[in-house]
């Protein structure tokens, strides 16, 4: 089923055919590079393929402690036929021996030190017993045992991190190895993030308690947070009332100095819900309005004069679930993210049934609990798009699908975790803070 009609729209498009559609239709624009220092590097993206200008390690080196050696000196080399080798020197790590290894000589090394020439294999120490300036061998020592071969690691010309990869950590420590200082990286998304509601009520001129019928606005926050945690640059837009001049001209100052404008709340088909009629008459084009999601229906993704604009619900949950399946696949498309996004969904057994309508996918907010028999997922609301504090409560999502009629109590579900960290354990049927 690609879609299905509702009350109030003409039809409410899958949430993986809405994003699909969408994508297809923006004429999307790669953002633009910039060359950043290695050390502030972490969590940006490859404007290009890295390649390795260098061998890694850049010379043959012991792996282990012990003897350097010719292979060929060792070989047969037992208990009852030890092979007796003249000391020579020493290599460590960071100091290498000169000199050239001779028939019957050795070199007493430590890891990560160069092999002396003329050496091709390591005895390793429980192997050799030394006395008097020489030492007694009694395991041969095939040609590259215990050593760490020049470009082992990485080959000169090697493409080492491909355009389009997110750094992370263990990324930059490679990319410093090869003596890298800085990276083109793709610039951090300009993303313009306003609301609209003449209830709203900006936090920084919240005086409590509010006149009644107000409330302090708390997308934007939301909203702005969850861009710079996936790589974007947030520009606040403020808040607009529900005046359809007010907000064709925030949009048009969004458009001016973002790659992207994000808007919450007008996006429904009330009386006071006029972006949509905003963005038309921008001369914008409403690709879908209207996704069969729960909490979240109200989305519209829309395009503005070239540029990407996401209409978000006002109500929280519904803003954030919005965030997540559109806002989220946009910012990964403008910076060319090579791959799929990796969700951690953790298995859990549910406490108690939810049920669901067919044709919607649902977004169960659950908290988790480590319990004797497991991790233990509790549903906390099913409905509820404007309760802020379910979604502060949760540790992720249960997701029903559109064809499935809900799932039972006992049922092993897949959650999708909002946290990083599990807060709560049961023990003897008490809940406790881990």
């Amino acid at each position: 089923m690609s879609n299905v009609k509702m009350k109030g729209f003409k039809r409410l498009e899958r949430a993986d055919n809405a994003l699909s559609k969408y994508l297809k239709a923006l004429k999307i624009k790669v953002i633009d590079a910039e060359n950043v220092m290695l050390e502030d590097a972490l969590g940006r993206v490859l404007a290009e393929d890295v390649v390795a200008p260098i061998d890694i390690p850049s010379f043959d080196r012991a792996a282990m402690d012990g003897y350097a050696v010719r292979s060929s000196d060792v070989r047969g080399a037992s208990p009852n036929n030890p092979v007796i080798l003249k000391i020579i020197g020493e290599a460590s790590a960071g100091k290498a021996f000169k000199g050239r290894l001779g028939k019957g000589e050795t070199v007493r090394i430590s890891t990560g030190a160069p092999m002396p020439e003329g050496a091709d294999a390591v005895v390793m120490l429980e192997y050799a017993e030394e006395k008097d300036g020489y030492v007694e061998v009694i395991k041969e020592a095939v040609p590259g045992e215990n050593v760490s071969e020049k470009g082992e690691d990485v080959r000169a010309g090697e493409v080492v991190l491909e355009e389009g990869t997110i750094l992370e950590p263990q990324d930059l420590a490679i990319l410093a190895s090869l003596g890298i200082k800085k990276v083109k990286v793709r610039r951090r998304p300009r993303v313009f993030v306003m609301a609209c509601g003449n209830e709203l009520v900006d936090l920084v001129h919240a005086q409590l308690p509010l006149p009644p019928g107000k409330i302090v606005e708390t997308n934007r926050l939301m909203i702005m947070s969850s861009l710079k945690k996936i790589g974007a640059e947030p520009i606040d837009g403020g808040i607009v009332g529900d005046d359809i001049s007010e907000i064709m001209a925030a949009i048009s100052s969004g458009l001016k100095i973002a790659d992207a404008v994000v808007i919450s709340g007008g996006t429904s088909v009330g009386k006071g819900d006029v972006v949509p009629d905003a963005i038309l008459s921008l001369g914008g084009k409403i690709i879908v309005h209207g996704v069969a999601i729960s909490p979240g229906k109200p989305v519209a993704l829309c395009e503005v004069k070239g540029k990407p604009v996401i209409c978000l619900p006002g109500y929280p949950v519904a803003a954030f679930i919005g965030f997540l399946l559109f806002v989220r696949p946009l910012i990964d498309k403008l910076l060319r993210i090579r791959g799929i996004r990796m969700e951690k969904k953790i298995n859990a057994v549910l406490s108690k049934r939810v049920p669901s309508k067919t044709g919607i996918m649902e977004f169960v907010r659950v908290s988790l609990v480590e319990s004797t028999d497991g991790l233990i997922a509790e549903p906390i609301r099913i409905t509820g798009a404007g309760v802020l504090s379910s979604l502060s409560k949760a540790d992720g999502f249960l997701v029903v699908p559109e064809d499935v009629e809900g799932f039972e109590a006992g049922s092993n579900v897949e959650v999708v975790a909002l946290r990083d960290h599990l807060r709560r354990m049961r023990k003897g049927g008490k809940e406790e803070d881990i």
